[in-house]
């Protein structure tokens, strides 16, 4: 009987170690590097970021001069989590940049409250194929409380 239950966790172990391995495979694509340059492709890929909770990975798109609040954040995202985004239209600029507001679903795992964030956000070219964000935190701030006083 000892055998069998040995059995049965060294298979629960290989299969946990199998979706972690799949898990970590399937986010791996994630990172400004690997993006095609557009536009788009940025929006989408730093949003998805953030719904995923990858903020590490996602401030990488995030523009140098509002890059440590967006950090700030990071140890505070881990009580949420982000079910859903919806991505409204693109404004374009006659700057070439371009404005996006994103709502998030999420909910807050101490509380079990559901929250709708908002987060405008301001698009600029760095470069030849090279997008950064200035996104409008203060609806992540307020569902986390860390806002301004």
């Amino acid at each position: 009987m000892n055998v069998r239950r040995l059995a049965h966790g060294s298979a629960a172990l290989l299969l946990a170690a199998g979706a972690a391995t799949l898990l970590t495979g399937c986010t791996s694509f994630w990172s400004v590097a690997e993006t095609d340059g557009t536009l788009e492709d940025s929006m989408r890929t730093y949003t998805k970021l953030v719904r995923w909770g990858e903020l590490e990975r996602a401030s990488e798109f995030v523009d140098e001069a509002v890059r440590p609040e967006f950090v700030a954040l990071r140890p505070h995202m881990e009580r949420l989590r982000v079910t859903d985004f919806e991505m409204g239209p693109v404004d374009f600029a006659e700057d070439g940049g371009a404005r996006v507001v994103v709502v998030y679903h999420a909910y807050d795992v101490h509380t079990l409250v559901e929250r709708r964030i908002v987060e405008a956000q301001e698009w600029t070219a760095a470069g030849r194929s090279v997008w950064k964000v200035r996104p409008d935190l203060s609806g992540f701030q307020d569902a986390l409380g860390t806002g301004p006083g």
